[in-house]
Parts: C-alpha cells; sequence; structure tokens
C-alpha cells in the first residue's frame, strides 16, 4: 500500500494532525484534502489504490490544476468524449467547491465506477471522498437486469399475476391483472395498497359507496386468508374470473387471474349438446324397443301355425319347408329379443325385479335347457357345485338365468369336441354373498387382442366364424349390460385352439 503524504510543517496550505491522519488511513475510501488556495493538503493510501497513482503523480503541495493535467494526461479521469485536456482540466476545476460538483459518478476507463463526494469547510478547504461503488452498480444493473426479464415474462403471460405482501401491498402485477379488472395501467404503480388498486377496478363502478367498499373488503379477506386458495369471482359485467392463491412463507401470496368465461361457456355448450345427444339416443332405443315388441307378435303367430303345421300329416318336401320356417322364425325371435333389451338398457328402462332364488337350481335349470343341443355335439357337461352351500340369494333370477344361458349357448355354439364345465364359489362379507360363476369350454378360444372388443355391439371375431356359427354379436354386449347394471363384473380368459372361461362374479344379499 502507497503510503499516505501530509504537508510539512509551515507549508502554506497547512498540515493534517497526526490524529487525523491515522483516522483517515482506517477509511477504505479514498480521501483528498484540497486547501483554500486549491493546493493537495492530503491524500490517503486509498486515493493513490484507486487511480493507480504513484505519490510523486500527486504530491502534497501541488496545485490541482497541474494535478488534473497529469492525470489527463493519463487518461485516469475517465471518459473525456472527445475534448481536449485543457478543457477536461477547467471543468474539473470548476467543479471544486460548487454545488452542482458537491456529487458525481466517475465511470473509469477500466470499468470501475467511483462515487465523489465534496464538503467545503469552514476554512474554505475542500474534503473530497472517492467511494468504490463498482459492486453495488453492478448489483444494481443485475437487479434491473432481472427485474427487466421479470416484467417481460409477466407481460407475456395470458393470466394475470400479482404478488401480495403479508401489509397487504402489492409488490408487482401486470398489466394482464390490470386489463382483467379495467384499470388503467398509467394510473398505478407497484407498490400500491390493495385497498387503493381495488378502488379503481371496474367491475365496481356500477356500485354505491357502501357497497363498493364491502365488496373490497370481502375480496382483501380472501386474499389474505390463507385457508382460502381456490374461488370463481363473477364480475359485473358477467364475466367470471378463476382466482388461484399460493401462500407465501412471509405471509404474502401469489395470485393467478384466469379469465374462464370463454371456458364456462364451452362447458355448458358441451353438457347441452351431450343431453341432447343423450335424449336422442333415448327416443331411438325407446323406438327400437317399440318396433320390437310389435314385430314379436306376428313372428309369434307365424310361429304358432308352423307349429301346428308340424304335428299335421305333411309330406317330406313339406316338412322340410316348414322346418326351416320354424328354425329361421325362431333364429329372428332371438334377435329381436336381444334387440329389445339391449334397447331397454339403452333407454334405461331395465328394470331390476328382485326375488328369492337357489344359484344352484337356476344352474341346474340352464344345464337342462343347453343340454340337447350339446348331447347332439356330443359335448359333456360338467357341473361343479361350491364347497359349501350358498344360502337363498335375493336378486333378478330372470336376467342372471339369462346370462347364464348367453355363455352356455355360446359355449356349446364355439365348441366342436370335448365338454362344457360350469363351477360355482361364494364367498360372505359385510355387503352380502359374493358369488362366482364360471363357465369354460373347449372351444376355437379367441385371441389376446381380440378380448377387449368381444363385448362391442354386433362384433363378430371374423367373417369365417359368422358364416360357421351364427348370430349378430350381440349376446355378450347384453350380458355385460346387465351384469353392469346388477352392480357385478364379468372376466374372460382364453387361448385360441384351447377354450375360453367367463367368470361372472355378482354381490347379492342373503334371502334368509
Amino acid at each position: 500500500m502507497k503510503a499516505a503524504r501530509t504537508l510539512d510543517p509551515g507549508s502554506k496550505s497547512g498540515q493534517v494532525s497526526d490524529d487525523l491522519n491515522k483516522f483517515l488511513e482506517t477509511l477504505r475510501d479514498g480521501v483528498v484534502v484540497v486547501g483554500a488556495d486549491m493546493h493537495v493538503k492530503y491524500v490517503n493510501a486509498v486515493y493513490y489504490e484507486q487511480f493507480a497513482m504513484e505519490p510523486s503523480e500527486m504530491p502534497v503541495g501541488r496545485h490541482m490544476s497541474d494535478v488534473l493535467r497529469g492525470l489527463a494526461i493519463n487518461d485516469k479521469l475517465g471518459d473525456s468524449k472527445g475534448r481536449s485536456i485543457d478543457e477536461i482540466v477547467a471543468e474539473r476545476l470548476a467543479a471544486f467547491g460548487t454545488e452542482q460538483g458537491r456529487v458525481e459518478r466517475r465511470e473509469m476507463s477500466d470499468g470501475r465506477v467511483l462515487d465523489i463526494y465534496r464538503t467545503l469547510t469552514t476554512n474554505d478547504e475542500i474534503v473530497s471522498i472517492h467511494v468504490d461503488v463498482t459492486e453495488t452498480v453492478m448489483r444494481e444493473a443485475e437487479l434491473e437486469r432481472q427485474r427487466a426479464y421479470m416484467e417481460s415474462v409477466l407481460e407475456n403471460t395470458s393470466d394475470g399475476i400479482a404478488l401480495l405482501d403479508e401489509s397487504g401491498h402489492f409488490v408487482m402485477f401486470n398489466n394482464r391483472m390490470l386489463e382483467l379488472y379495467d384499470v388503467d395501467p398509467k394510473k398505478v404503480e407497484w407498490g400500491v395498497h390493495y385497498f387503493d388498486l381495488a378502488a379503481l377496478f371496474g367491475d365496481l363502478g356500477e356500485m354505491s359507496e357502501a357497497e363498493r367498499r364491502r365488496e373490497i373488503e370481502r375480496r382483501f379477506d380472501f386474499a389474505v386468508n390463507p385457508n382460502i386458495t381456490d374461488i370463481r369471482r363473477r364480475l359485473g359485467d358477467g364475466r367470471t374470473l378463476h382466482i388461484h392463491k399460493t401462500n407465501l412463507p412471509n405471509g404474502g401470496c401469489v395470485m393467478t387471474y384466469r379469465d374462464m368465461t370463454i371456458d364456462l361457456r364451452r362447458e355448458e355448450d358441451l353438457v347441452q349438446a351431450r343431453q341432447q345427444a343423450e335424449e336422442s339416443s333415448r327416443h331411438k332405443s325407446e323406438f327400437v324397443a317399440r318396433m320390437s315388441h310389435e314385430m314379436r307378435t306376428p313372428l309369434n303367430g307365424i310361429l304358432g301355425i308352423a307349429a301346428l303345421l308340424q304335428r299335421s300329416s305333411l309330406d317330406e318336401k313339406q316338412r322340410e319347408l316348414i322346418d326351416v320356417i320354424s328354425g329361421s322364425g325362431k333364429v329372428l325371435l332371438r334377435l329381436i329379443d336381444d334387440i329389445l333389451d339391449l334397447s331397454k338398457l339403452d333407454a334405461d328402462t331395465f328394470e331390476v325385479v328382485e326375488d328369492k332364488f337357489h344359484i344352484r337350481d337356476i344352474v341346474q335349470q340352464c344345464i337342462g335347457i343347453i343340454s340337447p343341443s350339446a348331447t347332439e355335439k356330443s359335448l359333456a357337461i360338467r357341473f361343479e357345485d361350491a364347497p359349501e352351500p350358498i344360502p337363498r340369494l335375493m336378486g333378478d333370477m330372470v336376467r342372471i338365468e339369462q346370462i347364464l344361458l348367453n355363455l352356455l349357448t355360446n359355449a356349446v355354439k364355439f365348441t366342436e369336441h370335448g365338454h362344457i364345465e360350469i363351477s360355482l364359489d361364494s364367498e360372505t362379507g359385510p355387503e352380502g354373498i359374493t358369488v362366482t360363476v364360471s363357465v369354460s369350454d373347449t372351444g376355437v378360444g379367441i385371441a389376446a387382442d381380440k378380448l377387449d372388443q368381444i363385448f362391442n355391439r354386433f362384433y363378430q371375431i371374423d367373417g369365417t366364424v359368422t358364416r360357421k356359427y351364427g348370430g349378430a354379436g350381440l349376446g355378450l354386449a347384453i350380458t355385460q349390460k346387465l351384469v353392469d347394471t346388477m352392480g357385478g363384473a364379468i372376466q374372460v380368459f382364453s387361448e385360441p385352439g384351447v377354450g375360453t372361461t367367463f367368470r361372472i362374479v355378482l354381490t347379492l344379499p342373503s334371502a334368509d
């Protein structure tokens, strides 16, 4: 560190006392004392370091004009802005002791920034203190850069955003937030209190003074209440805002404002469109159900006449024709029944009729119905009863029988060799008795990529299966609908060429 320089005793500029000299050397700032005659009286070591000077360049006792000229020649006075050395020296000398020259910020050629504070003493001496504020200026510039960056982000956000401190002042907000409340950005600045900003909200303009005050207080309560984070606010002009609040550790909060008016209208339009579609679908289902019901009457008449003719005296050709009519009629009747059931389910006119029954009796009844078809194909039917007797249950025994018949009929239809097996199991729980019915076959099986499609309406695995086995592809769709309506579940496991297993799980109350 360069040593401080003081005047010798007896100098015309006087001298700095030893005590003052020691004190000035402890400062972190550069200090220069200039006498009333503009001769240098004192320079501390920090000043020499700030200007990268040797004491010989600014010796005590030299006139400031000579000092400034030497500094200007060595480019140590900052930006010269194209001026001559004489102009720079004259300007700096004129600034000494004037009001305009009391405070100066000087940017050095090496990028450092000095704040210079000059004070005139009672004996007309000038004390000049040079403070290196380079780091402070850099921090301020960085903060300003971050502020500008933040403002850019905020202003390019489609939502309104505001930061409120614990005292209710807006630390910041973007213009979108002001726009949502019809506030002129020129009338407010960051730091405004909530009550002062809310007084400018356009949607409160039509209210009386008392109403406006109550509404502002109500909105402010939301801003400071840590227990409420989301609200929908209906503005006076009909718009709806969704406001989400995130509480901050220091007691403030960040609020985002989103105009959801268009979204709500779209939701309302979608709900209305869905309701209209459901109503239209219900009318169609009711029409199909009514027509299916009307078709059954003449078809039953045809089947009845065909049955009478089959019992009469017919030759071989006539009996063959009547058998075709009867068989085709039965297939058509089954299709109409399926369509009628599906239409009722779609139209929500399907009713579950509860009655007391034994599940084992229903299974045996279904086995008896499909036994003739199985016998014609030389298929064995196996029945595995539950390990423990299942008590009487409450439920729609007719629909349960329909489910089992659909599954057993399919099992017989798609099995050429082997057997059909149906098994029962049960488990008692707090909600009732859970019954599991499994129907397995050794038929053609179903590929894994087809399993999630077989319950679709009118679905057929492929054209070959349709031509060989027939059917409209409604049985499994109806079965799933019936199971869902009764609150149950249906599962399918299959392997091509090995067979298929359908598992029905129903939880029903005990009739006892």
